[in-house]
């Protein structure tokens, strides 16, 4: 599955990555070693994540991280 990650918030970024893997917030977080409530957080926008914790996301799940300049 493919999205386009500017046309979502922080948070939905989080959540749909989430679903995609079908775990609950709980289990998600313990596999990026991440708490449930920090999930929560991401995905309320009450916390910002990094560059570094997308990357871990990535890297835990096998998903590609693009980056493509506008023509």
């Amino acid at each position: 599955m493919k999205f386009k990650a500017n046309d979502y918030s922080r948070g939905e970024i989080i959540k749909i990555i989430r679903e995609w893997t079908e775990l609950t917030q709980r289990d998600f977080g313990a596999r990026i070693g991440k708490s449930k409530p920090s999930v929560q957080d991401y995905e309320l926008e009450k916390t910002n994540y990094g560059i570094d914790v997308l990357m871990k996301i990535a890297n835990e799940f096998g998903l590609t991280i693009t980056i493509e300049k506008n023509k």
